[in-house]
């Protein structure tokens, strides 16, 4: 499914604001609009996919290995 230019725009416009210095609200505010924007674009089959991402955590780095001694 591709995007619609509008809402590219848009998400280009909350980077910008979030980036800037004498933005009138915090980044966050701004990632939530960018979220809203592109998790509205996506295709129902694949929202399923984002909640198991988020769910198992998988933007977490891989822990250190645990070597148990014997």
């Amino acid at each position: 499914m591709k995007m619609n230019e509008d809402d590219c725009m848009d998400i280009v416009f909350h980077c910008h604001a979030a980036l800037a210095q004498d933005s009138p609200f915090p980044a966050d505010f701004y990632l939530n609009k960018i979220l809203t924007i592109a998790f509205g674009n996506l295709h129902p089959k694949n929202r399923p996919v984002v909640e198991d991402y988020i769910a198992e955590k998988k933007y977490l780095p891989d822990g250190p290995t645990i070597e148990i001694a014997k």
